[in-house]
């Protein structure tokens, strides 16, 4: 295998000195390495963008001659890093037709989906914390794409994921994510844990297997139409480690050895097979730190991230809208009586709800699935709706007062809708409905 170099970038409001460990292990590991390069790039500043940060990035590498032929260095990222180093592999070669300038693209907690500390960041508070050397500047519009159910990494996903052709298969760039399920243990970061992260990022929303469904409700006595997207890329190694946070998990020279040897052992990878057999162990690492089943501890359930996004059949937004589990009703008795299945999926199942700022048609939501599959163990047949307000008084929806919008089963049987672990982008379409009087047409006597 020949010597290539290995470019290392962090995440959001760090800096190149937080990998120099990183860097040190991978050298003295002797693996064939050319040259390290640690990546150093601005963040806390709110004009630039994701796509300034990929732009920059091309440019340092034309600056420091290093090669982008095909599979010329390899590439680990950190957090926000992730979405720095698609948005260039995207804009720059995959979306021209170029080759993949990177053999093997490691991911390391990356927000892939967002983080839930984003809007903190946006706020105030977030100023206060991380923006009093910055002139109170936090990273406006980095933390705009960061922001769960945010736009920008529903469309980064349409394009490297689920476009024409993606980077990410066998044959082509080798990518990985790794991921701590663990939150902080100590110090003020303790404040911003949240259940299925690793402090900062949601397991589920790091994973990079994501699936796409758009689902036509159409009317109440129409089936939906379902429809898969398309996935270019090939399933991509997700392991998740035992007593790893945010932070630790770029430190393979501290902790479970685990960690430093499925990092050397990636970037050796040189054959398919070898790749199968690494894809495999990750799965079987991620099913040991988050088993199936019921562990007591809600730290290790599996999650699942779903991003909505409602619009109507005419292509336009539909932003004040409520997404509705409920048990079917069989008998008009079963209409009439209190939905406990519907209180328990929205107070226990359903973790975590947030609204996209700067668009209200995207919705970020958390779904506990160890729970979900504990609370459908009896056989309760769990359904799937919306209702929307309506625009103004001549424009209603399927899903309006009238309640006409269709219904969509999403038992446990449903593997398209339930994916633990993973993200999954839903895309709805309800009826838009215009009243009688806005159009008429009049006989001529």
């Amino acid at each position: 295998m020949a010597s290539k170099p290995v470019i290392i970038l962090h995440g959001y409001s760090d800096t190149r000195a937080s990998f120099r460990s990183l860097a040190r292990f991978l050298a003295a590991a002797r693996i064939p390495v050319k040259s390290i390069f640690l990546g150093d790039y601005i963040t806390l500043d709110d004009s630039l963008t994701i796509e300034d940060l990929a732009k920059a990035f091309e440019t340092a590498l034309v600056a420091e001659k290093i090669p982008t032929k095909a599979h010329g260095f390899d590439l680990i990222v950190h957090s926000t890093g992730a979405l720095v180093a698609r948005e260039w592999l995207t804009r720059y070669y995959l979306d021209p037709g170029r080759d993949c300038p990177v053999g093997r693209f490691l991911m390391l907690a990356p927000a892939n989906f967002g983080s839930p500390l984003a809007h903190t960041g946006r706020s105030m508070f977030g100023r206060l914390v991380k923006g009093w050397k910055t002139r109170f500047e936090v990273g406006t519009q980095v933390l705009k794409a960061l922001e769960q159910g945010s736009p920008y990494t529903w469309n980064l996903a349409s394009r490297d994921l689920f476009g024409p052709r993606s980077f990410y298969r066998e044959d082509d760039c080798l990518a990985a994510v790794f991921m701590g399920a663990t939150p902080y243990q100590s110090g003020m970061r303790q404040l911003v844990n949240r259940k299925g992260s690793d402090g900062t990022v949601y397991v589920s929303c790091a994973d990079l297997n994501t699936t796409g469904l758009t689902v036509n409700l159409g009317r109440k006595l129409d089936k939906p139409l379902v429809t898969p997207w398309k996935r270019s890329a090939s399933v991509i190694p997700f392991a998740v480690f035992p007593e790893r946070d945010h932070s630790s998990i770029t430190r393979p020279d501290k902790g479970d050895a685990r960690l430093g040897e499925m990092i050397l052992r990636f970037l050796r990878l040189d054959s398919a097979a070898g790749v199968r057999d690494f894809a495999g162990d990750c799965e079987g690492l991620t099913r040991e730190t988050l088993p199936w089943g019921s562990p007591s501890d809600e730290e290790f359930h599996s999650y699942q991230h779903v991003v909505s996004r409602v619009h109507d059949d005419l292509g336009l937004p539909v932003p004040d809208y409520f997404l509705e589990f409920f048990e079917q009703a069989i008998t008009q008795a079963d209409e009439k009586r209190v939905d406990e299945l519907m209180i328990t999926m929205h107070t226990q199942v359903l973790k975590y709800v947030h609204t996209y700022r700067d668009d209200n048609t995207y919705r970020s939501l958390l779904f506990d699935t160890t729970d979900l599959m504990r609370v459908l163990s009896s056989g309760s047949r769990l359904m799937f709706s919306l209702a929307a307000a309506s625009p103004g008084p001549l424009i209603e929806y399927s899903a309006g007062a009238g309640n006409d919008v269709g219904e969509l089963a999403v038992g446990p049987q449903n593997k398209q809708f339930w994916r633990p672990n993973q993200t999954l982008l839903l895309d709805l379409v309800i009826e838009r409905c215009q009243a009688d009087k806005v159009f008429r047409l009049h006989r001529l006597s």
